[in-house]
């Protein structure tokens, strides 16, 4: 099969890359095919069931897809013009809940903070847009923890405490690890780990931190057996 383009740029290349892998069928699993993460995922959704969603780091959508089977809105931020044109191909059968943005994160989470229409209550919030000297971790959860109210944040790429999970190292002061949390301030924030040991899960074995900052919203995560706090 040829694909054909007139124009040139990251997000023609993105388009064809697109129609490229979408003719093959050629897709990776969600959560970076961790099962164990997907548990985590499907016991939060199950206890504390979203009233949307909201992802930094869209990349090609393959999470997305997961956080779309929900039926509820997404809404998704990628900086990369090259796969925010994929993802926007990706998606626009889906355009009418699931929401693709070409955007900083940073920029990106103000903007929905200040969106009436946007949902304020006990919206899942998925973390994946730090990438090396760009790290927007502090200020997308002041920003989160300060516009909503009974929300839940995971983030990718984390440092699991006690366990061998793969994580961000991007040199002092940007670590992602209990340290960096810290430094950040919040007293209010709590924080949960995988219960299940890197050894037993599957996929690229990315750490992660599930983070909320009301004491019913904890309460309801320490039920959880997919879940630990230490």
């Amino acid at each position: 099969m040829v694909f054909f383009v007139n124009s040139s740029g990251p997000g023609v290349l993105g388009q064809l890359e697109y129609k490229i892998r979408s003719a093959r069928d050629d897709w990776d699993d969600p959560l970076n095919g961790q099962v164990g993460r997907l548990q985590i995922c499907r016991q939060i959704f199950a206890k504390l069931p979203p009233s949307a969603v909201v992802e930094t780091g869209t990349f090609v959508g393959n999470t997305t897809v997961f956080f779309a089977e929900l039926g509820v809105p997404v809404y998704t931020a990628e900086v990369k013009p090259r796969y925010h044109a994929f993802a926007e191909m990706r998606f626009r059968p889906m355009r009418d809940r699931v929401h693709v943005e070409l955007a900083d994160s940073r920029a990106f989470l103000r903007r929905l903070a200040n969106d009436p229409a946007v949902p304020k209550d006990g919206v899942f919030f998925y973390l994946d847009a730090h990438w090396y000297s760009d790290l927007p971790l502090a200020e997308e959860i002041d920003t989160i923890f300060g516009s909503w109210q009974r929300s839940v944040v995971m983030i990718d790429d984390f440092a699991v405490p006690g366990d061998s999970y793969e994580y961000d190292d991007y040199g002092p002061g940007a670590v992602l690890n209990a340290e960096y949390l810290d430094a950040i301030g919040r007293a209010d924030m709590f924080r949960f780990y995988p219960a299940l040991p890197a050894s037993q899960e599957t996929g690229a074995k990315r750490g992660c931190v599930v983070l909320c900052n009301d004491a019913d919203t904890r309460d309801r995560l320490n039920d959880l057996e997919s879940l630990r706090t230490s």
